[in-house]
């Protein structure tokens, strides 16, 4: 059984880190192909990655000055002070990745008080000493956070959005 691109392609997103561009869009192309059996096309603009396959597209950008989407929605909680370190949307979700300052505890405190005074119903909590896990869910509408210490000093903020309004 092949596994589905999403997989692959989250295996393969190291052969993007470095090196020369062409050759790492080649390498993970055909890395794509060999492990899914399908023919993907990669194509890339500046900091963006575009993934197609027969079973859809995964589109990523990062880098220096990747942006927050002009559609994030306005009732999801960012921390007062982060920078945008990648952007992926692949199957209906929308993948954000964030880096911040702060303690994973502070943040996952007013992620949740946040959330919750917009309205959101928590579905997940979970905490450990430098990494924090919330899940919220609003009619259809799911968004997952983790929280994770980057290099003893910054904080990663993973967010994961599924439904309308992404």
């Amino acid at each position: 059984m092949k596994p589905p691109l999403i997989t692959v392609f989250l295996a393969a997103a190291a052969l993007l880190a470095g090196g020369c561009q062409k050759a790492a869009d080649v390498a993970t192309e055909t890395a794509i192909e060999r492990a899914t059996g399908q023919r993907v096309e990669v194509d890339r603009d500046g900091n963006q990655l575009r993934i197609r396959s027969g079973e859809g597209e995964i589109t990523v950008a990062s880098g220096d000055g990747v942006a927050l989407p002009a559609d994030f929605p306005d009732d999801v909680f960012l921390p007062s002070n982060y920078a945008v370190s990648s952007v992926m949307d692949v199957g209906g979700a929308r993948l954000v990745n964030l880096e911040a300052e702060g303690q994973v505890s502070a943040m996952f405190d007013a992620a949740r008080a946040d959330m919750e005074g917009k309205g959101w119903s928590q579905t997940l909590a979970l905490q450990q000493a430098d990494s924090a896990m919330l899940g919220f869910s609003q009619g259809e509408r799911e968004v997952a956070y983790t929280f994770t210490r980057h290099n003893g000093e910054g904080l990663m903020v993973g967010i994961q959005i599924r439904g309308s309004r992404q």
